[in-house]
């Protein structure tokens, strides 16, 4: 037997199904969160008066908003890129998991 032949092992598939599904779950809850935070901001939005009639603390919430929304743009991109470096992290795990040198 030669000293770098390639060895079968399947223990790099019980390592990638656990990062793959908490990559997906998180992907989801990411987009599902913007979702309802972009409509619960159109519904206060609308609810509003005209920008003339509105209260100072009508004009602090729909600022707040839209403060949030930048700020939650922001992180959302940041995290989407962790998530995707973290998949391509474990996919290469996963290669050298699968083929061990001997």
């Amino acid at each position: 037997m030669k000293a770098n032949q390639f060895l079968q092992n399947d223990e790099g598939v019980s390592n990638l199904l656990p990062i793959a599904l908490a990559i997906v779950i998180g992907f989801a809850i990411l987009f599902v969160g913007a979702f309802v935070h972009g409509e619960i901001r159109q519904a206060l939005t609308d609810s509003y008066p005209a920008a003339g009639s509105r209260s100072v603390l009508q004009n602090n919430t729909l600022q707040s908003q839209s403060n949030i929304s930048t700020n939650s743009d922001s992180a959302i991109d940041i995290v989407q890129i962790v998530i995707i470096i973290t998949l391509l992290a474990a996919a290469i795990g996963a290669i050298f998991m699968f083929t061990r040198f001997r």
